[in-house]
């Protein structure tokens, strides 16, 4: 086995992105910011809950709570084809899952997709109080192991994610395809 991490980010990478496709439906880019900063910084740091989200959203975008709760769950797809991927990398490195998500959100999908299995350990922003890109949160993860890794990935589809990562010695990869992810990992 290698002595070396990685880091998979959730959204984007194991499960398609949900907040910015469902704003693009219903904002301009200006409104989606604004309200992702209303809504998703507060959530991502566990200062907001799920239902709090869904009534703010149900009120941003005029349509009933329980529209808005359809079509979020509408757009949850898991990228099924990194899963087996997953699998075989935990065969030779040790593999972890950060996530920036409001309180519960990813621990049920992990439960309810059966996807415990694939990570050596979970962090997610809210049960943190950080959130990504903030540097902090990535040498947590990586402090959290007792020992030092000769190298660590980080794995993430949002490249603002990815900026703070040369600073902290850890290999940034832009999550574009499976087939570019593992080129870049070898």
């Amino acid at each position: 086995m290698k002595n070396e991490l990685i880091i998979f980010d959730c959204f984007g990478v194991i499960f398609g992105e949900i907040a910015p496709v469902f704003f693009e439906r219903y904002f301009s880019p200006e409104k989606a910011a604004e309200v992702k900063e209303k809504i998703f910084v507060p959530a991502d740091l566990g200062k907001m809950t799920l239902d709090e989200i869904f009534d703010t959203m149900a009120e941003e975008t005029k349509l009933s709570r329980e529209r808005v709760i359809k079509e979020w769950n509408e757009l949850i797809v898991l990228n099924e084809e990194i899963v087996p991927v997953i699998e075989k990398l935990r065969e030779e490195y040790t593999v972890i899952l950060l996530s920036n998500a409001p309180l519960g959100f990813v621990e049920k999908l992990m439960s309810e997709y059966n996807l415990e299995h694939l990570f050596d350990k979970t962090f997610i922003s809210c049960n943190l109080g950080m959130s990504k890109p903030n540097p902090e949160i990535y040498k947590h993860c990586v402090e959290s192991f007792e020992n030092k890794f000769d190298k660590v990935y980080m794995i993430d589809d949002n490249l603002k994610n990815l900026e703070p990562l040369p600073a902290l010695g850890i290999t940034p990869v832009h999550f574009t395809g499976i087939e570019k992810m593992l080129e870049n990992l070898n």
